[in-house]
């Protein structure tokens, strides 16, 4: 909790109001640092800073934002007769126009005793782009876990209350407890809100399942999941393990005990079985016996995936201790019906495979496309969720995982230059063009005005990605659309267990969604 005077409460909710005016313009609600030397701050010696924030804002909007605040303010000087605040400057001394400025509250002798607000950029990872930026995210995440377990309290949304806000010392003290090499303080609190805000949300959430103390957290250490990473490579050829580690377990972060333990225990792990039990015993929030006579650790290393949250957190245990592989699918089942109501003929290049999961009540589904653009072929499956997509296979990976499961007859896609009309022969494309036509003929919602000789020539116009992509897509349909309803269930089970990373060989996490 930020330690603010009790004279500055009236002032600071004023400011807090007037950064509420901005926030259209690109503003966050402050992040605190309550009077920390700011080496980016020019010395004034004609003021004293009673307190001093930043706001985090678009980098390109650090000026307008700032004047924005600002005019607000003076505008509330001009006509009230009863402020808390005496006057505000913008800029410094020496630089009239620093992204900063200061709140008068009141004067001792000449020296203005001042509330200073610092205007910084939001960075976000930086130049590094996608990855630096999930990285940081992540990172994130488990700094806000720390804090949480630091406080042994909910944290807030969206506070209005000064005293409430995070204060640079907490993110300090609540670093002390996490492994996130190549990620800073700043890169994290300069983060926009709604990733703050998801942070929180996550934080609470996790908390509320993941009792005790003691926690340290991890995001790309080269200790814990180094160690866990190799433990993997080790065992990744054992039968029926997933070709992938994100597919054996997806977590993002880790929260763990006793770090030299865990890593002593995993690099003694060099099968996917027993490496899983260990991870299932030290997962477990009760000890479990081993044959072995390991005793593990109840609650010592806990796997985290974190998808993008919305209004509120969801929370999954995913492959649970003693639940098979069906059993974890549950009910899932292939819906023909909706699959082909949300197939179209020319419009997209994509075939959704809907399924209905265990219980019965929301849908969900698989876009099957080309993810290649429009020079080569990449057909891939990709599961949907409500906020995020779930994960991705391959059309290889996808037939061999058939495949394993007893499954024969599975399509393969067509050649991508075959799809291509400037580049096949002319007997070539008229075989992809009617190919397209009969599956879609049979299988889509057909437009009222459709004739073969007009379908056809729009099929044949369509670029090489559309003709790969839909015909590919069309034939896997047609083959699912051929087995039995049992069968086409079980394979829908195959692909969801997979996808979701929920094979019989991936290990047991925790899905915050």
């Amino acid at each position: 909790m930020a330690n603010i005077p009790g004279y500055l409460d009236d002032p600071l909710s004023y400011v807090l109001e007037a950064v509420d005016s901005a926030v259209g313009e690109g503003t966050t609600p402050i992040h605190m640092s309550v009077n920390e030397k700011d080496i980016e701050e020019d010395p004034d010696t004609t003021k004293s800073v009673l307190f001093k924030s930043k706001i985090h804002v678009d980098g390109s909007k650090r000026t307008q934002v700032r004047d924005s605040v600002v005019d607000y303010l003076n505008n509330l000087l001009d006509n009230m007769t009863t402020l808390p605040f005496q006057q505000v400057v913008k800029g410094t001394k020496s630089n009239p126009d620093a992204e900063q400025f200061d709140v008068v509250v009141k004067y001792a002798g000449n020296k203005a005793q001042v509330i200073r607000i610092l205007v910084k950029p939001t960075n976000a990872g930086g130049s590094g782009g996608g990855a630096a930026k999930t990285k940081v995210q992540e990172v994130g995440q488990a700094l806000f876990l720390a804090i949480r377990y630091m406080k042994g309290k909910d944290l807030k949304c969206h506070t209005k209350n000064p005293k409430e806000c995070l204060t640079t010392a907490d993110y300090k003290k609540g670093m002390e407890k996490v492994d996130g090499p190549g990620v800073t303080i700043e890169e994290i609190q300069s983060l926009e809100q709604k990733w703050h805000d998801a942070f929180i949300l996550g934080a609470n959430r996790i908390a509320k399942e993941v009792q005790g103390e003691g926690w340290e957290f991890v995001r790309g250490d080269n200790k814990v999941e180094a160690a866990i990473t190799a433990a993997f490579n080790r065992c990744k050829s054992s039968q029926g393990a997933p070709d992938n580690e994100d597919k054996w377990n997806p977590s993002d972060i880790w929260m763990v005990k006793n770090k030299t333990k865990i890593i002593q225990e995993l690099n003694k792990e060099d099968t996917i079985d027993c490496l899983n039990n260990f991870i299932n015993q030290a997962f477990s929030p009760v000890p479990i016996k081993n044959k072995s006579g390991k005793d593990v650790e109840p609650r010592s290393l806990i796997g985290i995936s974190l998808k993008k949250l919305g209004p509120t957190a969801r929370w999954e245990v995913m492959n649970e201790v003693g639940k098979n592989q069906l059993q974890k699918a549950g009910d899932v089942t292939f819906q023909e019906s909706k699959t082909l109501t949300e197939l179209t003929a020319f419009s997209g290049m994509d075939v959704y495979f809907v399924y209905l999961p265990s219980g019965g009540k929301t849908k969900g589904s698989f876009q099957a496309r080309n993810f290649g653009g429009p020079k080569k072929g990449q057909w891939q499956f990709e599961l949907k969720g409500e906020f995020a997509a779930q994960g991705k296979i391959k059309g290889a990976v996808m037939r061999k995982l058939l495949q394993d499961a007893k499954f024969s007859g599975i399509p393969n896609e067509p050649n991508f230059n075959d799809c291509n009309p400037e580049k096949a022969t002319q007997k070539k494309t008229t075989e992809i063009t009617n190919e397209i036509y009969k599956l879609l003929n049979g299988l889509s919602k057909k437009p009222k005005d459709w004739n073969a000789k007009d379908a056809k020539e729009i099929i044949r116009d369509k670029d090489a990605s559309w003709r790969f992509s839909k015909l590919s897509g069309l034939r896997f349909l047609k083959w699912l659309m051929d087995l039995s309803d049992k069968e086409a269930d079980r394979a829908m089970k195959e692909m969801y267990l997979y996808a979701s990373s929920q094979t019989d060989k991936s290990s047991v996490f925790y899905k915050v969604y």
